[in-house]
């Protein structure tokens, strides 16, 4: 054999570098090539349906449990008003249903949130770590010092303890059913299959109303951009790794901290 056939062989053994970058991010399937609608669509799907469910439990069921187990440790404070206006300790059909609605939609943002920025999580603990960042930016929401319902509800530490595992769980949930529902939406199949499947994966964002429609203008706004070449190499470069990181461990850094705070001042 030549030396210029056995360097060719060793070359195909070992992968070129394009081949070896493409190995290092098998999350980012934007990154190389043209995306096609058909994936592209059902890469959301996967991430809106998976939200949706998860959020379904952990913002929904879940919820509704943490405040009936507080309203059993708090006996104290049956009849009074939640900061929802609700009679603590009285179960309504209405309110149910909200708390599963608004879950379920508040859930699909977290989906297609965990879609976007998957890339840059460790591939190690991703359920956790993508937990814990939903709980960076939306702890403060649930954990707030001015809420009356951490003055009339006991014990304090329970409350915050189980309504900050909610975000946590939420991760938990979607990133392994994400991964498992992605092959089935993007799998090649008969044109009016695909087109039924994406329907039914996609319909639930039409009760997001006008954060709908802008999150489709966005999205398909960064679907033309990566029709460029030039763009899908600016974006497959370490550089957009670095900084995507930094943006997320800043924001866990932040959030985690601000999180922390309001709940020493409900405890304290």
């Amino acid at each position: 054999m030549t030396e210029s056939r056995k360097e060719r062989v060793r070359a195909r053994d070992r992968g070129s570098p394009e081949q070896g970058r493409e190995s290092t991010r098998p999350k980012d399937p934007l990154a190389t090539e043209p995306p096609s609608v058909p994936r592209t669509l059902g890469i959301l799907a996967s991430g809106n349906v998976a939200g949706a469910t998860a959020g379904l439990i952990a913002g929904g069921i879940g919820s509704r449990l943490a405040m009936r187990i507080l309203a059993l440790t708090s006996p104290s404070a049956q009849g009074s008003l939640t900061e929802a206006e609700e009679v603590v300790g009285r179960i309504t059909l209405e309110g149910t249903l909200f708390l599963l609605v608004a879950g379920a939609a508040l859930g699909m943002a977290g989906g297609l949130a965990y879609v976007a920025v998957r890339r840059w999580l460790p591939n190690g603990g991703t359920a956790l770590v993508f937990g814990l960042l939903v709980l960076a930016v939306s702890g403060r929401l649930l954990v707030n010092p001015d809420n009356v319902d951490f003055v009339i509800l006991d014990p304090t530490w329970l409350g915050l303890t189980m309504f900050a595992s909610l975000p946590i769980l939420f991760g938990l949930l979607v990133v392994p059913l994400q991964g498992k529902l992605e092959p089935m939406f993007t799998r090649t199949r008969p044109p009016l299959a695909t087109a039924l499947l994406l329907v039914a994966g996609l319909a639930p964002l039409a009760i997001g109303g006008s954060v709908a429609v802008v999150l489709l203008v966005l999205i398909a706004g960064g679907f033309l951009l990566t029709r460029s070449a030039t763009v899908r190499e600016m974006w497959s470069t370490t550089t957009v790794d670095i900084y995507g990181r930094a943006v997320l461990g800043a924001t866990a850094v932040f959030g985690l901290g601000f999180f922390a705070w309001g709940a020493l001042e409900i405890i304290v």
